[in-house]
């Protein structure tokens, strides 16, 4: 495996910026991540692992330390069960469950990115999410002697990396978020997906009908995807407000829109173009005209113009609205 130096990330991220990786490795299996991850202990560096580049945004710095961008994109199917690398591209995994005749994955068509990032995030639409469909996962577990600490003397013995297997509720799934995304020290090598037998024609309409959705819908203009969360609230004049605007009832909508605790999702969208910020520009970067949820990289945006739209966009709706919006995006080098 090759680890090379002074890597631009903005060509591997959807956005299309960002500046570079310190070092730069492409890991096929668990081997190479084993080994990217002893170089930088030996470097006594910082760790990112990438996926397929969405929802993350790199700082116009780069990243000072060793990205690992995982390639193992092996899957097999076997029943209604699908055990894919995480590495494999999500888009992949839903045409493929859908040639097999299962079905419950349709909803992802569309989604950019790997399995192992919409697993980490908890990725989800049209009221659906991973944690629906995950059987297992297989991580790696890096201690945090062998993560931070310089290389050692030959007479002292680090933990090294272990396997370890995660059922369905220790992923710990919630909104956009997992065990994996609250924890950097676990690296998703494999997932097992459990979907139905279903029909093919069936299946195949549905994937058509969401694309067709997203691309009505979405920006052809780079972008992460969503930027921000659905920000969770009890303000009944809002919501009230919300469903006579756009002829929603959320109030009566099944998971997509309600949490436990009984507070309702107010979509992000709506809460930004209600601001009056739909085209709004910083540089390159731009409020999508489309879908107001959707940062956009017109041609020669840099990190910076999207961090500080990204700015302007939280404090118009707390101004407006009196709600906090938090990114879905994660900021990598900042």
């Amino acid at each position: 495996m090759e680890i090379r130096e002074n890597i631009s990330l903005a060509r591997y991220i959807t956005l299309k910026v960002g500046g570079p990786a310190k070092f730069f490795c492409e890991a096929k299996n668990e081997e190479e991540i084993l080994e990217a991850l002893k170089f930088a202990r030996e470097k006594n560096l910082p760790v990112f692992v990438l996926g397929g580049g969405s929802n993350v945004l790199i700082s116009d710095k780069g990243f000072d330390g060793v990205v690992i961008k995982i390639l193992n994109t092996k899957y097999q199917i076997q029943d209604t069960k699908i055990e894919c690398g995480s590495g494999c591209q999500l888009g992949t995994i839903v045409n493929e469950s859908v040639k097999a005749g299962l079905t419950g994955l349709e909803w992802a068509a569309g989604i950019p990115g790997t399995v192992g990032g919409a697993v980490r995030g908890n990725a989800g639409a049209f009221g659906s999410s991973m944690s629906n469909i995950v059987e297992s996962v297989r991580a790696l577990e890096i201690p945090n002697s062998f993560k931070v600490r310089p290389f050692p003397s030959s007479s002292e013995v680090l933990g090294i990396p272990q396997g370890r297997t995660f059922k369905s509720p220790d992923c710990q799934f919630a909104y956009r978020d997992s065990i994996f995304k609250q924890n950097p020290n676990l690296i998703i090598i494999s997932v097992i997906l459990k979907l139905k037998k279903g029909n093919r024609a069936e299946s195949e309409r549905k994937v058509k009908e969401i694309l067709e959705k997203r691309r009505k819908n979405q920006p052809d203009f780079p972008s992460p995807g969503s930027f921000f969360k659905n920000p969770e609230t009890e303000d009944k004049n809002l919501i009230k407000q919300f469903e006579t605007d756009t002829g929603k009832k959320i109030t009566n909508h099944p998971s997509a829109y309600k949490y436990s605790n009984g507070k309702i999702k107010i979509p992000a969208p709506w809460l930004i173009e209600e601001a009056g910020l739909k085209g709004k520009k910083i540089g390159g970067a731009m409020v999508s005209d489309k879908h107001a949820n959707f940062i956009v990289n017109t041609g020669d945006a840099t990190a910076e113009n999207v961090v500080m739209l990204a700015a302007i966009i939280k404090t118009r709706v707390r101004n407006k609205f009196g709600i906090q919006l938090k990114e879905e995006v994660e900021m990598v080098g900042f």
